[in-house]
């Protein structure tokens, strides 16, 4: 029985370590994705009058898979009504006419600190081919395009499509004027519900290379100095003898032995030997016969005078 729970608590904590380790790469997968499709809830108010219309969206965000910090790259955002229930006009739109969309997409950089820039778009859709009546199914919604430039010195930048804002463009000929959009909807994103978190994506931010100008430049200067023009030379030869034989003047006896080496008769410097080895002989075989003649005459006075 021991043996048993003891099996049953390690299964129980391997299955938990799983789930958490799942739960952690899903996660980190979600962070650092580059385009992201959900579904997510709107609050939109017609611009005419009238009640909330509370509606989902199908909201596609996508960005560049690489960027390069201080330089411009392109995100797109798609947003269109879920088709199983209606999302109204709030008024008639004539043929002819054109659809706006304003999206507000904001951007966070990495380090704490960085900011990236994101351009307002305000895309417009083609022409309809048919009118649509008022309380009739909205049009599609045209795809929006913006441009996102990262502070010099990030590492990533993180997009979230938040508000948009539905106008229409009247065709000419109505009466009304063509250059500004009439306001259909604004729409923000629920508070409550389950589909209230925005679509969000994550792109990475590379730091800019090397100008590859400076690498051509250097390499295309040795290419000059390696191929000179050709001179006409002359060749001079001289002959160099190994132990050339010194010539026989007066003055090359001394400029060649300066100082006569020592070693006496084997070397031919006899005169400038110094004192003969006899002398020295001489000198201590006297010194000795003084110093015999010395001893005796002190011998000599010492003895006692015999009466």
């Amino acid at each position: 029985m021991l043996k048993s729970k003891a099996r049953g608590r390690v299964a129980g904590r391997a299955a938990a370590a799983g789930v958490v380790s799942a739960g952690l790469l899903l996660g980190l997968s979600a962070l650092g994705a580059h385009a992201e499709t959900k579904t997510v809830t709107y609050s939109c108010t017609p611009n005419v009058g009238g009640a909330a219309v509370t509606h989902d969206f199908t909201v596609t965000l996508t960005a560049s898979t690489t960027a390069v910090s201080g330089t411009q790259y392109t995100a797109t955002l798609s947003v269109q009504p879920v088709t199983t229930s209606a999302f109204p006009a709030p008024v008639e739109i004539a043929s002819g006419a054109k659809i706006e969309l304003q999206p507000s997409v904001s951007a966070s950089a990495l380090p704490a600190g960085m900011t990236a820039g994101v351009s307002t778009p305000s895309p417009t859709g083609a022409a309809l081919t048919s009118a649509v009546a008022a309380q009739g199914s909205m049009p599609p919604l045209p795809t929006a395009t913006m441009t996102v430039t990262p502070q010099s010195g990030a590492t990533s930048v993180v997009l979230t499509a938040k508000d948009f804002k539905i106008s229409m463009i009247a065709p000419a000929g109505t009466g009304t004027t063509t250059t500004t959009p009439t306001a259909l909807y604004n729409c923000v994103v629920a508070s409550t519900g389950a589909n209230t978190a925005p679509a969000v994506a994550t792109i990475a931010v590379a730091s800019p290379s090397a100008s590859p100008s400076a690498s051509a430049s250097a390499s295309a200067s040795p290419s000059a100095s390696a191929s000179p023009t050709p001179r006409n030379t002359r060749t001079v030869y001289e002959t160099v003898f190994a132990s050339p034989t010194p010539v026989k003047t007066k003055k090359s006896k001394s400029a060649q032995i300066e100082n006569t080496p020592g070693g006496g008769a084997a070397t031919g410097g006899g005169g400038d030997a110094g004192p003969d080895a006899r002398l020295f002989v001489l000198s201590g075989t006297a010194l000795m016969l003084a110093a015999g003649a010395g001893g005796l005459v002190l011998r000599a006075r010492r003895r006692p005078v015999r009466q």
